[in-house]
């Protein structure tokens, strides 16, 4: 049925990574990623075979491999990329066959049907990618997003090959000034852009980032777009403050999922009482920037889920929701499907106690980034976060993946002379038993 499978996404939405190639979504990965902007344009890639391909595949309700993401979040309920993607068309998936007739996008997808996957649009959101700069090298993230990691990872690599790639980066297409430039040329060209979405590595430390709003303020573009982009929290740079006025919003994302020194061993080497100050002063520059939107950007861990009771009244206090990115996956062995029991069981209470405590109740928000629904939005997350632990499946090879996550974490203790048990003291029965 195409309302448990179909997503417009492909018709607005290009993403431009870290190394210059194309990827058809900012939540799917193309097995082949064969496309780069060092090779064609935004324009050319969006109608290229491969965006063509996946449009039919999604128009005759075929479930591509690109989306499984998506696909897997939305089997427990929770709002997910596609969900996100489908109300900027207009469509919601309760009542998907009259508000997909009724969508502005319907004779779009009536003309890619009928043309072979061609689109007959022009992309308003993207996600662009600064390369991998980065101060931060988070033992869930990898190589490719963090040039910090990308030196751990030569030394990882020896430890244990297995778990472990060895980082071969290409280069970067930031730091070519000419191709840029052509970048913000494209972004003149194209109609009617709306959204961009900015990663890194750390944007905030990355010249380009400043570089391409500046010149959609030269150019008066800025007033009509969205900027996101999506900080670590451990610097706080005034130019954001200059840039926030500028734009028709901004969405200020902090990449965060403990306020306890448990952080400090999971986004090393961040200091989290230097991340909370930074965090507290962004938030402050709510109070005269209404076009500013600040979130928590969290992505939970076997380790960091067992504190999230703590990080969820962190938002409620502080009138901040938790966006939560997606449910996590790789590395396979940090995944909170490997979870002992009781140590499941526990983090279901602390979460019970939360839900209690504000009686907070589900509601069908698809929107998150309205100022005036943060408590909406944040009841939700929380909720959605509880029926995860509550209904996850054990995974087939969770024995493996926890020998793995053993190897794993002893291979980044060997080179930062640290201890897991000194963080998550709570796992210590867990560990010992395979093997820590």
């Amino acid at each position: 049925m195409l309302e448990k499978t179909f997503c417009s996404s492909p018709w607005f939405h290009v993403r431009l990574t870290y190394d210059g190639s194309y990827e058809s979504c900012r939540w799917g990965k193309n097995l082949q990623r064969n496309h780069k902007f060092q090779n064609e344009t935004i324009m050319q890639y969006y109608n290229s075979g491969q965006m063509k391909l996946l449009r039919q595949q999604l128009l005759n309700g075929e479930t591509p491999e690109h989306c499984a993401t998506c696909y897997y979040e939305e089997s427990y309920g929770k709002i997910n990329g596609r969900r996100r993607q489908l109300a900027k068309s207009a469509i919601d998936t309760n009542d998907f066959l009259n508000t997909l007739r009724s969508s502005p996008h319907y004779e779009k997808f009536e003309y890619s049907y009928h043309n072979d996957g061609e689109a007959n649009l022009a992309p308003v959101d993207l996600q662009i990618e600064l390369g991998n700069i980065c101060n931060s090298a988070c033992i869930m993230c990898g190589p490719e997003a963090s040039s910090k990691l990308e030196r751990d990872y030569k030394k990882l690599f020896k430890i244990n090959s297995t778990l472990f790639q060895n980082p071969n980066t290409p280069a970067l297409w930031v730091n070519d000034p000419d191709l840029v430039d052509r970048f913000v040329n494209e972004l003149i060209q194209i109609p009617n852009i709306r959204y961009i979405h900015f990663l890194g590595g750390e944007t905030l430390y990355v010249d380009a980032f400043y570089t391409i709003c500046e010149k959609l303020i030269q150019f008066d573009l800025a007033k009509n777009i969205i900027i996101g982009t999506t900080t670590n929290g451990t610097i706080f740079d005034k130019r954001i403050k200059n840039l926030i006025r500028h734009f028709k919003e901004f969405h200020l994302g902090i990449s965060i999922e403990s306020i306890t020194n448990l952080n400090d061993y999971i986004r090393y080497p961040g200091k989290i009482d230097r991340i909370l100050k930074n965090i507290k002063k962004f938030l402050g520059l709510r109070k005269n920037n209404p076009g500013l939107y600040t979130s928590l950007r969290i992505t939970p861990n076997i380790f960091t889920v067992y504190e999230i009771d703590k990080l969820f009244e962190f938002m409620i206090e502080n009138h901040v929701i938790a966006e939560s990115c997606n449910i996590l996956y790789r590395p396979k062995h940090l995944r909170m499907e490997l979870l002992p029991e009781e140590i499941r069981n526990e983090i279901k209470q602390k979460i019970e106690k939360i839900i209690n405590k504000y009686e907070l109740n589900k509601t069908n928000i698809v929107n998150i980034r309205r100022s005036d629904m943060i408590d909406q939005v944040t009841a939700n997350t929380i909720l959605d976060y509880y029926k995860f632990i509550c209904s996850y499946e054990i995974p087939d090879d969770i024995e493996e993946s926890r020998h793995n996550l053993i190897s794993f974490l002893k291979a980044f203790e060997t080179i930062r002379k640290n201890s897991i048990l000194d963080y998550a003291p709570r796992y210590e029965k867990f560990l010992r038993h395979y093997g820590y």
